[in-house]
């Protein structure tokens, strides 16, 4: 059985899978959190994502699939927005899936318009994907993002798949135990994973089977102001700013998961970092450190010392290292700004403060 939460339109699904049959070669691609990336999988192959991809192979033995896993630790859509033209886009999908409904904060409402966004961009994408919504929960509380995820899904008939829709009553009812699934509440177990894969996999076979719908227009007008459909991320790679006390980070990318690379490091105080901008939204992507005392920034949009945004690297957490993203300018109006940052206090403990990259929508 299927666990839609939004059974959507399967017009582009029932695509796929034609160019599936006729052999073509095809890539499927996941855009998510720490749970796209596998944590805590005991292998690769027992990640959700590697199990979804092995049963789309295994319906479409033809076709010559390739997986592109896009998920990123302790991020949410704001920064999927981002980076998915350099993470998924950028290999041109034929289908995407996306995870980010524990990760986004249901009672932000902000998150919606970021995962708006992510939707939006996939469905325009010039391969024009199929899409898919994966909705996964707190163990401990059922507590997810899928309210407002799923709206904004419903709202393009993407369909979306709720693990919490199935784990939940099931564990309030003791009919599933919380250890079973999960050693820290968040991260599913071989067996999570499983569960994921699932009900994932029973929703692809019941788009095989079914009849293919009236395909449907993308909305002209967004369901939110959609404003990180336009989002950008600017680092050492692609942006030339002023720097004094800040030197560039090139010590080379491991993987994308390898967050803390391509970016800005300072260790002294006063170091300074100015760059020009046109947008409507500017947010800057920091590290936050377990090794303190940190460093503490400050960001100053257009001169305006008023509204100013501080950053304070000291992370109060003890499983690693944040990268952190901060909204330090929002408006409806795109406008030239400059942003300047500021290293205010920098401890004597060879701890610098790192910026990662600024984004701007």
């Amino acid at each position: 059985m299927a666990e839609f939460a939004v059974k959507g339109n399967n017009s582009r699904f029932k695509a796929f899978f034609d160019k599936a049959k006729r052999g073509e070669a095809l890539n499927v691609a996941f855009l998510g959190g720490s749970i796209t990336m596998g944590c805590h999988a005991t292998t690769e192959e027992n990640r959700y994502v590697n199990r979804i991809f092995s049963h789309i192979q295994s319906k479409f033995p033809k076709s010559k699939m390739t997986l592109i896993n896009g998920g990123i630790g302790a991020t949410t859509s704001q920064f999927g927005a981002a980076r998915i033209n350099d993470d998924i886009l950028k290999y041109d999908p034929d289908l995407v899936f996306i995870e980010f409904s524990v990760n986004d904060d249901n009672n932000i409402k902000a998150f919606q318009e970021t995962y708006e966004s992510c939707i939006r961009r996939i469905l325009k994408f010039k391969t024009a994907p199929a899409c898919l919504v994966i909705n996964n929960l707190f163990y401990d509380t059922g507590f997810n993002a899928q309210e407002i995820h799923n709206e904004a899904a419903a709202f393009y008939g993407v369909p979306a798949v709720s693990v919490r829709d199935y784990d939940w009553p099931r564990l309030q009812s003791g009919e599933l135990k919380r250890d079973d699934l999960t050693a820290d509440g968040l991260h599913p177990n071989d067996k999570g994973m499983e569960i994921i894969a699932m009900l994932v996999n029973n929703a692809i076979d019941e788009m095989i089977d079914e009849p293919a719908d009236k395909p449907i227009a993308i909305p002209e007008k967004p369901l939110t102001k959609a404003r990180y459909e336009t989002a950008a991320r600017f680092d050492n790679r692609n942006l030339t700013p002023t720097l004094s006390g800040f030197c560039e980070d090139k010590e080379p990318q491991r993987d994308i998961t390898d967050v803390f690379k391509n970016g800005y490091i300072a260790e002294k105080s006063g170091a300074y970092f100015k760059m020009e901008t046109n947008a409507r939204i500017i947010c800057i992507q920091w590290r936050r450190t377990i090794n303190r005392p940190a460093p503490i920034a400050k960001v100053v949009i257009d001169g305006d010392e008023s509204k100013a945004v501080i950053l304070d690297a000291n992370f109060e957490e003890d499983w690693g290292d944040l990268l952190a993203l901060t909204t330090v300018f929002e408006s409806d109006v795109t406008a030239n700004h400059t942003v300047e940052l500021t290293v205010t206090e920098q401890p004597d403990n060879n701890v610098p403060f790192y910026l990662v990259s600024v984004i701007t929508a």
